[in-house]
């Protein structure tokens, strides 16, 4: 497939407006990472292969949360944990999922597909209810490659501010590095502190 050269920073810039407006309130408006990727094409930084090239092999990560119909029980949540191990590393799907008297807060990343196909399944089981996506997106890379699932039992008096607010009517943000920070900053954890399941 051949594509035409936009020499100027005008041309470029006119391309990517006319395609972002073309795009707008649509799922296709461009999330966080593909505007900076745009953002360095426009500047001449990137060319457009190279634009796609990081399209195609970025990750995808989507933090969501959640509420358990009954609290787990220590044996319930090895048993989570020991399927979403396996079933991850089938799925090259790496992640995060702190747990707290019924609640849940997961990231997950990996290959777009793979990582939609779980959320689907997760939003459609019955053992939680009111699956909020907090975030959703691509990423240059992963944040969790070690993990095919790190897990983390917190307090819910750690949870409550990250899990209490209301959802908004607003499109669904980015994951983006402030997220995760915010995250784990409100668990008490940085990333030595996470099990590796």
């Amino acid at each position: 497939m051949k594509y035409s050269v936009l020499y100027t920073e005008a041309q470029r810039q006119r391309a990517v407006a006319w395609a972002v407006a073309l795009t707008a309130n649509t799922p296709l408006t461009p999330r966080r990472y593909e505007k900076q990727l745009l953002y360095q094409y426009q500047r001449g930084m990137l060319t457009l292969q190279e634009v796609l090239h990081r399209l195609d092999t970025s990750i995808y990560q989507i933090l969501y949360r959640s509420q358990t119909v009954q609290p787990l029980t220590h044996e319930g949540l090895q048993e989570i944990l020991y399927y979403s191990q396996q079933y991850n590393a089938e799925h090259q799907i790496t992640g995060l999922l702190l747990y707290s008297e019924g609640r849940f807060v997961q990231v997950l990343e990996g290959p777009e597909a793979e990582v939609r196909t779980l959320y689907a399944r997760i939003q459609a089981d019955t053992r939680h209810r009111q699956v909020v996506t907090v975030g959703e997106g691509p990423m240059p890379d992963r944040r969790f490659g070690e993990w095919t699932m790190g897990f983390g039992q917190v307090a819910a008096s750690d949870i409550a501010l990250v899990l209490e607010a209301e959802p908004d009517s607003q499109p669904v943000p980015d994951v983006n590095e402030q997220h995760l920070q915010t995250l784990l900053r409100a668990f008490g954890m940085a990333a030595s502190s996470i099990a590796y399941i």
